[in-house]
């Protein structure tokens, strides 16, 4: 930096003098071979609002050629003007409320630029201070014109609090951390040092209003930090704010502002000189995320702390606490798709030096045979937020025992038919053992249950029950949507007659090769399974079932001929192996009692066409289950 620039800021302590007074000897103009004259400055103001008003003592350092050749003490008189005795070409450093401990013998214009003030003054706040530097102009230039203004320019920034947007906010302490620690008195926009200081005021009783001048800082070109503890309508806060940098001779006016969903703090830079406006950033301007040093994690569990997802493996967990730390206390504005067994604890608070501590508890039981991998979300609020904040998901592991899907036809289906939403109840193959051989080698166990439109309880009248219309006394659903009447396990469901149709397009003969409703490319082919059909009622019928292949993935998906049973029928035979009906979960254009259902009537012959059927709901059809 050209430490000779015409005009320099500066940063000093207010109110506070350095060394004695200053010293009027100086050598003369005649000693140093140059001419002098009188100069009368006229008008020392401060530049922008709130000014120091009358200036009493101004010292003023004159050098010429680098080297010091006087230094005064000016009392403007009542006009405002004051003279001094001034060398042509020479420049002048004028400086209030501070004198610097200067060696005149030997000071140098270099060693007064450069000679770093605040060690030791800080009381609280930075000192407050004005400068100026004017080069004056040569000879005949000069004294043709006698007369200069100078405008003092304030050397520190100023800070304000304002809480008028809401009377429901009080501020019990605002703590200023990074403060720079020194400045340069004649150099603007130069860092001295790394030293920092940390200003603290406590408001008692809790502020709220306007408050000027409550903080002076030196310039900086480093971020300062801000910290405001405090209460909005009872409830903690804690702002957190950065200033990026700041410029000496401005005012930073630090409101605080209920903008509906949050508090937050802006800065607002004004005159003492015209600037822009910096936005303060609190932790509501943030993801409300977990802190991974004050969370209890167990063994097993992993967390993605960027982005508050929570892993838990199939064995459950006990005594996993969740933690946050934030400006303000985080309540739980919801909890959802949470399960039975899984416990969470409410939030408790508390206070650290750091900020507000919010935590809860999870509890995650341990997965079945056979239990789907599932996920939960607890949504989090900001206390002075009106709606949902954020959110921590987390996702338990799957059972190692899973349901056997087939992905076709654009949907995930489950490999069997169901029989009940018990997940100990669903069919899974034996180790080593495929689908297929299932179907082939164990027909009877596979074929699932027969059900009721609208009803969850499975009837099996190969197994012995009596004819019912309606096993259980069942509430009927209608159509099929909700999981209290739904025979599907959990995350599961009943298929739309558009599902179905993409699978097995109506008027499609069987066996034969068709496009599905995705586009992709499928043979269907009917086979008979194993063995004698054994029942224990002695139910027979021949183990056909009906292999779907997509000829794209080379995935398989088997229905089973299992028959069905009309309303009322006192047989407890199903018609196995001659024909299979699946229900749909859609009644729409059906008059009275009646569900879509779709079927495959093979009757004792090698081939059928696929048909949509309206089917009585107190019939009894198979049911296949699509994954939601």
């Amino acid at each position: 930096m050209n430490i000779f620039c015409k005009k320099i800021s500066v940063l000093l302590l207010c109110g506070i003098l350095f060394g004695g007074a200053c010293s009027d000897d100086a050598p003369s103009g005649e000693d140093s071979g140059q001419q002098t004259y009188s100069l009368v400055v006229k008008s020392i103001t401060a530049s922008g609002e709130d000014s120091f008003g009358e200036l009493r003592e101004v010292s003023v350092f004159q050098f010429s050629d680098g080297i010091l050749y006087r230094t005064q003490l000016l009392n403007p008189k009542q006009d405002g003007t004051s003279s001094i005795s001034a060398l042509s070409g020479s420049r002048l450093y004028f400086l209030s409320e501070v004198q610097l401990p200067v060696q005149e013998e030997s000071l140098t214009e270099e060693e007064l630029c450069n000679m770093a003030i605040g060690e030791g003054l800080h009381d609280n706040s930075a000192p407050d201070f004005m400068s100026a530097v004017v080069q004056l102009e040569n000879g005949a230039e000069t004294r043709s014109n006698p007369e200069v203004s100078v405008a003092m320019k304030r050397g520190v920034a100023r800070i304000d609090l304002n809480t008028t947007s809401d009377d429901k906010i009080r501020i019990e302490e605002i703590i200023v951390e990074d403060a720079p620690a020194e400045t340069f008195p004649f150099q603007e926009g130069v860092a001295v040092s790394d030293k920092t200081v940390k200003y603290v005021k406590t408001f008692e009783p809790a502020f709220g209003g306007e408050q000027p001048n409550v903080f002076h800082i030196f310039e900086s070109l480093h971020p300062v930090h801000i910290v405001l503890r405090g209460a909005y309508d009872g409830i903690p806060i804690r702002l957190k704010m950065e200033l990026p940098r700041i410029e000496r001779n401005k005012v930073y006016e630090l409101s605080v502002l209920n903008v509906g969903a949050t508090v937050e703090g802006i800065f607002e830079i004004k005159p003492w000189e015209e600037g822009e406006t910096v936005t303060g950033k609190p932790d509501a301007d943030h993801r409300i995320l977990l802190d991974a040093s004050r969370s209890v994690i167990p063994e097993g569990v992993s967390v993605d702390y960027e982005n508050n997802i929570v892993e838990v493996p199939m064995t459950g967990v006990d005594g996993m606490q969740l933690a946050f730390l934030a400006d303000t206390r985080i309540d739980i504005a919801s909890a959802e798709g949470v399960v039975d067994g899984v416990m969470l604890t409410d939030m408790t608070v508390s206070e650290e030096a750091e900020g507000i501590v919010s935590s809860f508890s999870v509890s995650v039981p341990a997965q079945g045979s056979g239990r789907l991998g599932y996920s939960f979300m607890v949504h989090l609020k900001n206390a002075l937020m009106t709606g949902s904040y954020d959110f921590v998901e987390v996702r338990v592991a799957p059972s190692d025992k899973q349901i056997e899907t087939v992905e076709m036809a654009g949907n995930v289906w489950m490999a069997f038919n169901a029989r009940s939403r018990d997940l100990e109840d669903q069919i899974y193959p034996l180790d080593g053992v495929t689908v297929e051989d299932m179907y082939r080698t164990s027909w009877i166990n596979t074929v699932g249950g027969l059900f009721q439109c609208g009803r969850k309880y499975m009837y099996v009248p190969w197994q012995g029950y009596n004819p019912s219309n309606n096993l259980g006394n069942q509430t009927a659903d209608m159509p099929w949507q909700n999981d209290s009447h739904m025979p599907c396990p959990e995350g599961y469901r009943v298929p739309t007659r558009n599902e179905l149709n993409s699978l097995f397009p109506k008027g499609q003969e069987i066996p034969g090769t068709y496009t599905a409703g995705n586009g992709e490319r499928i043979t269907a082919t009917l086979h008979v399974g194993e063995g004698t059909l054994v029942t224990p009622t002695g139910v027979t019928g021949t183990q056909h079932y009906v292999k779907f292949t997509s000829e794209d993935t080379g995935r398989y998906l088997i229905i089973p001929l299992a028959g069905g049973k009309g309303d009322k029928s006192t047989t407890n035979n199903p018609a196995f192996g001659k024909r299979a009906i699946l229900w749909t979960s859609q009644r729409d254009g059906c008059p009275g009692g009646y569900a879509w259902a779709y079927w495959m009537r093979f009757e004792g012959k090698d081939s059928t066409v696929i048909a949509e059927q309206r089917l009585q709901m107190e019939a009894f059809a198979s049911l296949r289950c699509v994954k939601k």
